[in-house]
């Protein structure tokens, strides 16, 4: 038996939405009107945002989740510098003109120090080195998204299991009103996708189960809801042994009642994987295939089904 990989336990955050700050949840909830922010679907602490003039700021070594940036911090010149593949950003503490790849181009408001932290334009860096900012008022946060070159090539690929791959590893974000969060101890977690589909997908978590759709390099909540023990006859998602509570936004009609189910359990690098059909669903039995981390990408976990081909 495989023990917990680091990449398996980094999976587990991922694959919960990327929202374990519970403060996120008080916010949506009414309570907290502090603004959060989300990049490439990890949450910064508090301490590390800062709301100015309605405008939000974020530790500079923060950006660095924007696109694996390298970078660096020239003191005698009060100058920081982020490195991505394509892009270099200089700013000088304030200073409101900012040079990239070597031309100068104007910030509203310059970077500057904050409790011993450099503190640079939220919007400003993310659009300059090739990201999206989307804002939700409901939740006051901010997600920051901006998709590994290997995903968004992936997402394109006509081998339908490495295509999904990249749309559960993409940057998610949420415009819902509140969020379930789920929680990460957890034995296995579900995939379900329609047949031959790759840009839409479920995600079962513990109790809680979400819809995704994938939409420029994006993959979007857009539906979710809490499951109870409770025996349920409903029939879109046949798949869930419990009565659905508590839902959030929109679940679209499925003209398929064939799925492409997926249960990856980390503890055991392990994928169960099966056809599935309203008729005989129960009574499927899951193949398993160990997934070796030191052969695939990061977190890509969803395998190929023969009988989908």
């Amino acid at each position: 038996m495989k023990k917990i990989t680091m990449a398996s336990i980094s999976f587990l955050c991922a694959a919960a939405f990327m929202l374990p700050n519970h403060s996120i949840s008080s916010a949506a909830a009414g309570t907290n009107h502090e603004p959060h922010v989300i990049i490439n679907n990890q949450a910064l602490t508090s301490d590390k945002i800062l709301l100015k003039n309605n405008q939000l700021f974020i530790s500079f070594a923060e950006a660095k989740a924007l696109d694996n940036l390298t970078l660096q911090w020239n003191n005698a010149a009060k100058q920081v510098t982020a490195k991505g593949k394509a892009v270099s950003l200089l700013l000088t503490i304030n200073k409101a003109i900012a040079l990239k790849n070597g031309k100068a181009v104007k910030l509203n408001t310059a970077p500057f120090i904050y409790d011993g932290k450099t503190m640079i334009p939220l919007r400003f860096v993310t659009e300059v080195m090739g990201g999206s900012v989307t804002w939700n008022p409901s939740t006051q946060t901010a997600f920051i998204t901006k998709a590994r070159s290997y995903l968004t090539s992936d997402l394109m690929s006509n081998e339908l299991w490495v295509a999904r791959n990249a749309a559960i590893n993409l940057p998610r974000v949420s415009l819902l009103p509140k969020i379930n969060t789920p929680t990460y101890e957890t034995s296995s977690i579900q995939y379900y996708f329609p047949k031959k589909v790759h840009d839409q997908f479920f995600e079962k978590n513990n109790h809680v189960i979400s819809y995704f759709e994938i939409s420029d390099h994006t993959a979007y909540l857009k539906w979710q809801g809490h499951i109870t023990n409770k025996a349920s006859t409903q029939k879109q998602l046949y798949f869930i042994n419990g009565t659905i509570t508590n839902e959030i936004g929109t679940l679209p009609l499925f003209k398929d009642s064939t799925f492409a189910a997926f249960r990856w359990m980390p503890h055991i690098g392990s994928t169960g994987y099966s056809l599935i059909h309203q008729d005989d669903w129960n009574d499927v039995v899951f193949k398993e295939t160990e997934v070796d981390p030191n052969d695939a990408k990061p977190n890509y976990i969803i395998v190929q089904i023969p009988e989908e081909e």
